[in-house]
């Protein structure tokens, strides 16, 4: 008994575990889930493509496809003229040279000791007795002709000591400021030069200028330190190499060979493709992915509405790609033809403001990158993704849209105009982007009315335009309402009046609150007679069973949603008609229950199935419905009594937690009462009896109004 207990809780809890995880995957697998990816992903390859469409795939030595002109004029520093300079300037520069001391130092003791031995010969001996030996030995070490040698031995010392001394200066002279290998030669000569300046005898001159080749020698060594901070001087001074491109200016002719110089210029101005830079896919990839983190924080918190709505979230998915990759080619043209005006155009008249707000929010930033926008044209963007939210009003009508897109259309006119000032355009440019510029907001706005259209037929959305619409009545379903429902269609009429002046005071849509009024009983139309309000003479359930009459009530709800369906009314409207009774007990019919007593009566088998009325709109037809029939119903009416019925149904309609799935406040509510008892006071005024008029005794009926 223990383990069949404790295989079955093992089964229990291994069928929970799995329950749980299917539930989880369910939620990740539907469309409020997935709908974000698919967005990014579709932003991503709009926006990859238009970033990759503002330039040309070309590199160095490729033959330009096409006539590349220049959109803008520029200054760019061409980078390989200004390479070229610096290393001209470098390879001029002199280096900075140091007087060598040690090996200074080592040239004056070479020729100091060269005399000391000479001296010591000449002190020593005379020239027969010197050997052969010791001569070469001489000659090898010094490396000094013999005639220079013999020269120095026989001379007398006055001469001696006088060659001795011009030698020792002018060395002193020469090795006192740096010598470099190529200033030997010029120096040797200066020396020379020098030397037939003196009042010396030639032999003199002779030996003075065979030491001078011998002992004098470089002296010079380059200041690494000096010379680099020089280089460095250099290079900070050089000015770079500009060159300036006129805007219309062919920068690629079409068949000529890309140079790098080509290249460099595309690049300045943004016409270079670089779509296979890993980082700007990535940086792109960041960028979609924060921007819709912030998408759903704030459909989240002030549109939570449409997250439940899947059509509307693909509408946005469409509406927000479609009219960029539009855009992407219109703005091959001019980037003034700009018609992103149409996303806020769309969304707006199709699911609010809010949302309209969002999208203009996050698709800024990405059209910024996409369309590798400088200020000008980011400013732009700007003004045509959110001027149109400050210009449409809360009630759409379609002339408002081409009125609207007309005041942007001058609104480009004038940001041409300031744009062109500022980059000094010639007259014919400021009249080709003015035309451009009103264009794109004429074709954004015609294109928003076409996309609307597309979708408020294809997923059945309730904009202002399908409600005026639905409003007519000349609509197919409300003659039919008039014709074989007349009382319903009057009854309808009547809370119309209520719940649009109901949904004015807190704040809702009166164009759907009327519209809902309208059709949330065309189910009558399947039974009409069923109805009080329909029936001219005996009242049909007097012969039906309580359950069979509220059988036949309830399935009022069911066949105007199939009737709904099959006319293609907006969802907003369906609901509306499955919630306007709540699940409110048909208090008549179980009363009768009561009083026959058959059976054991509960009010659950009366009530309606619901569901409960969730938005503003629903709730408004909820109680106008059961105000107007309450009133219809009632005597003597005056304003006191008519607020007492009004207050008193919205309270039993709170105690019976009917408005507990409603977004409304207790402010709301009684901004509802207010409302009701204003319009009911007006329709049920007092009147002033009008005495009969009689002709010859015969009464001819009485004055009415």
């Amino acid at each position: 008994m223990k383990n069949s207990k404790r295989t079955f809780q093992l089964k229990k809890k291994v069928l929970d575990f799995f329950t749980s995880i299917f539930i989880r995957l369910r939620a990740v697998l539907t469309f409020q889930f997935w709908n974000y990816p698919l967005y990014g992903l579709g932003l991503f390859f709009v926006l990859w493509v238009s970033y990759s469409m503002g330039g040309v795939v070309l590199s160095e030595g490729q033959i330009a496809p096409r006539d590349i002109f220049v959109r803008k004029t520029i200054e760019i520093v061409d980078v390989k003229a200004t390479e070229e300079r610096k290393n001209a300037l470098l390879a001029e520069l002199v280096p900075i040279f140091r007087i060598d001391e040690s090996f200074t130092q080592e040239l004056k003791k070479e020729y100091t000791t060269f005399f000391q031995e000479l001296e010591a010969i000449r002190n020593t001996v005379t020239t027969p007795s010197i050997s052969f030996e010791r001569k070469e030995e001489f000659f090898r070490e010094w490396k000094i002709t013999p005639g220079v040698f013999e020269w120095f031995i026989e001379t007398n010392p006055e001469k001696y000591e006088r060659i001795k001394e011009v030698f020792f200066l002018n060395m002193e002279k020469n090795l006192g400021q740096p010598i470099r290998e190529g200033d030997v030669e010029q120096k040797i000569l200066e020396s020379y030069s020098a030397y037939e300046r003196m009042n010396l005898e030639v032999d003199e001159i002779r030996v003075l200028n065979l030491l001078t080749s011998r002992f004098l020698k470089p002296n010079a060594r380059i200041d690494i330190t000096e010379t680099e901070k020089q280089r460095e001087l250099v290079i900070k001074n050089i000015e770079p190499v500009k060159r300036y491109i006129q805007k219309g200016q062919i920068l690629v002719k079409k068949g000529t060979i890309v140079t790098h110089t080509d290249l460099e210029s595309l690049r300045a101005l943004g016409l270079v493709g670089e779509q296979y830079e890993s980082y700007l896919l990535v940086a792109l990839g960041i960028l979609i992915v924060f921007t819709l983190v912030f998408e759903y924080s704030f459909i989240k918190k002030f549109i939570a509405e449409i997250i439940q709505r899947n059509s509307l979230l693909l509408i946005r998915i469409l509406t927000a790609i479609g009219v960029i990759a539009l855009n992407a080619l219109s703005l091959r043209f001019s980037w003034y033809l700009i018609l992103l005006a149409a996303v806020p155009f769309i969304l707006y008249t199709l699911m609010g403001r809010n949302l309209a707000l969002c999208e203009s929010l996050i698709l800024f930033p990405l059209l910024m990158w996409g369309e590798r926008a400088d200020f000008m044209r980011s400013f732009y963007i700007f003004m045509n993704l959110f001027l149109p939210l400050f210009l449409l009003d809360k009630t759409i009508k379609r002339r408002d849209l081409v009125k609207t897109g007309f005041w942007i259309a001058l609104a480009n006119i004038l940001m041409v105009i300031i744009f062109g000032l500022q980059e000094g355009n010639a007259p014919l440019e400021f009249l080709v982007n003015s035309v451009y510029g009103f264009g794109g907001a004429i074709i954004a706005s015609i294109a928003a009315l076409g996309g609307i259209s597309l979708f408020e037929t294809t997923f059945h959305v309730a904009t202002d335009f399908r409600l005026l619409e639905l409003v007519n009545p000349t609509h197919p379903l409300l003659k039919r309402l008039m014709m074989e429902a007349p009382g319903t269609y009057s009854h309808s009429l009547m809370m119309a009046n209520l719940a649009e002046a109901a949904a004015d005071a807190i704040g809702a849509n009166p164009l759907l609150a009327r519209a809902g009024a309208y059709y949330h009983d065309i189910g009558k139309i399947k039974r009409p007679y069923f109805f009080i309000e329909n029936q001219m003479s005996e009242n049909i359930h007097n012969r039906l069973s309580p359950h069979l009459s509220t059988l036949v009530i309830q399935n009022h709800l069911k066949d105007g949603l199939e009737i709904a369906r099959k006319y293609h009314l907006p969802v907003e409207i369906q609901n509306i008609i499955q919630s306007h009774h709540g699940n409110t007990v048909m208090r008549y019919f179980y009363d009768k229950a009561i009083k026959q007593k058959k059976d054991d009566v509960t009010d659950t088998e009366f009530r309606y199935p619901g569901p409960l009325p969730k938005t503003q709109e629903e709730v408004l037809i909820f109680l106008a419905d059961s105000v107007e029939a309450a009133i219809r119903s009632a005597n003597n009416l005056n304003s006191s009594r008519l607020e007492a019925i009004v207050n008193g149904i919205v309270q039993n309609y709170l105690k019976d937690g009917q408005l507990d799935d409603s977004p409304l406040t207790m402010r709301d509510i009684h901004k509802i009462s207010d409302a009701f008892v204003m319009i009911l006071s007006g329709m049920f005024h007092a009147r002033v009896p009008y005495p009969e008029n009689t002709v010859n005794g015969e009464d001819k009926g009485s004055k009415g109004d």
